[in-house]
């Protein structure tokens, strides 16, 4: 495992990249979308986000505000004004007195509205381009994982392949995704690449598990997982590669159909 880089016992299974983790990743999931957004209401995005992939858990505690702010090289009121608009929307709450702070207390952060509005007003050859970028993303996992992962590793991306299995909700199925993606990510221990891995996620995963009937199969997609796993176990580089792209490149497919049959619909109402 490369220096810097150790697991986390948690149930996620995910690494924690430093003392900081996973907090030091959520400065990393900024999209194009919020480009022209105030500070702290990109911020909130990205705290949004993190909840949403899985990065931040229910029932985790946010560093306190002080610290937050430094990790996110945002002032104390930007801060503030982001923990003010999460506590409006539900998905955090803030406690008096020792032993307090805030507390994530639900990740159902994305609406099914808010997200057939993303899908609405990316063209498909966006769509196309960013997952043509996570299937490259996920191969190179892929192929790095099968040359360089160990026995815990493995063990780690089956765990976090059973959660999607088991997975009910919407939501739970958007962070086990997330986080098998980022396990491989990490199982190739590579900073770089699960850094782009993070970031890939926090703009994909809530637009491909929307709260509605449109989406990823999920059978099709916990095949794919396995199938992926069972390569690298077998320390297969080239198929592992091969898979991984073929699963990215079958999520999009099924993404731009997602938003067709949006716009379909909306020219149908005479919307």
């Amino acid at each position: 495992m490369l220096p810097g880089l150790s697991y986390s016992e948690s149930v996620t299974g995910l690494e924690h990249l430093d003392t900081r983790a996973p907090f030091a990743l959520v400065a990393l999931l900024r999209t194009s979308e919020f480009d022209g957004a105030s500070r702290p209401d990109q911020v909130m995005h990205q705290l949004e986000t993190a909840i949403a992939v899985g990065l931040i858990g229910v029932g985790e505690r946010l560093p306190p505000e002080r610290e937050l702010a430094a990790q996110l090289g945002v002032t104390m009121l930007q801060i503030r004004h982001a923990l003010a608009t999460l506590r409006d929307r539900g998905l955090i709450e803030t406690r008096r007195g020792r032993g307090g702070g805030s507390i994530v207390c639900d990740t159902s952060a994305v609406s099914r509205e808010e997200v057939e509005r993303r899908l609405r007003e990316r063209s498909t050859e966006e769509l196309r381009d960013l997952g043509d970028l996570s299937g490259s993303l996920a191969g190179a996992a892929a192929r790095f994982a099968a040359a360089r992962a160990d026995g815990p590793e493995i063990d780690r991306l089956e765990l976090l392949a059973s959660q999607f299995r088991e997975a009910e909700s919407v939501q739970d199925l958007r962070r086990a995704d997330s986080r098998f993606h980022i396990g491989l990510a990490i199982a190739a221990q590579s900073r770089r690449l699960a850094t782009a891995t993070v970031q890939i996620q926090g703009e994909l995963a809530p637009l491909l598990w929307a709260p509605s009937d449109v989406g990823v199969d999920t059978t099709d997609a916990a095949t794919a997982h396995a199938a992926i796993l069972e390569a690298i176990t077998d320390g297969d580089e080239f198929r592992a590669q091969e898979t991984a792209i073929a699963h990215g490149a079958h999520e999009t497919e099924l993404l731009i159909e997602a938003r067709l049959e949006l716009m379909m619909n909306r020219a149908l109402d005479g919307r």
